[in-house]
C-alpha cells in the first residue's frame, strides 16, 4: 500500500497517515495476536492437545488397575485349581456348596 502525500490536503493527509498508522497497528498487533490465541488453543483443547492428553492419561491408570486386579483374582483362581487338583475332598466341597449336590445318605443345611 502506498501513498502519494504530494497532492493532498493537510486533513487528507492527516486521516491517510492515520488510516496507515491503523493498518501498521492491526498488521504488528492484532494478527499475531490472532495467531498466537489459536495456536495456545490448539495446543489446549486440540485432538492431540493437553486436555485430550490428560483424560488419555486418566483413562490408562484406570485401564491399569483394571488388568492388575484381573491379575490378582486370576492368581486366586489358579490358586484354587491348583488346591482342587491336589486335594479330592476340596472338589467335593465345592460342589456341595455351589450346586447343592452331596454323597448318597449325606445331609446338606442351607443358612441364609
Amino acid at each position: 500500500m502506498t501513498f502519494s502525500f504530494s497532492k493532498q490536503r493537510p486533513d487528507e493527509r492527516r486521516t491517510t497517515l492515520r488510516q496507515a498508522a491503523l493498518f501498521r497497528r492491526l498488521v504488528w498487533n492484532v494478527i499475531p495476536a490472532v495467531v498466537i490465541v489459536g495456536v495456545v488453543g490448539l495446543v489446549v483443547l486440540g485432538d492431540e492437545g493437553l486436555l485430550a492428553r490428560h483424560a488419555l492419561k486418566q483413562r490408562l491408570a484406570l485401564t491399569r488397575e483394571h488388568a492388575e486386579q484381573l491379575e490378582q483374582e486370576n492368581a486366586m483362581l489358579r490358586a484354587e485349581i491348583e488346591r482342587m487338583r491336589k486335594d479330592p475332598l476340596v472338589v467335593r466341597r465345592t460342589v456341595a456348596e455351589s450346586l447343592y449336590l452331596a454323597p448318597a445318605g449325606s445331609t446338606i443345611y442351607r443358612f441364609e
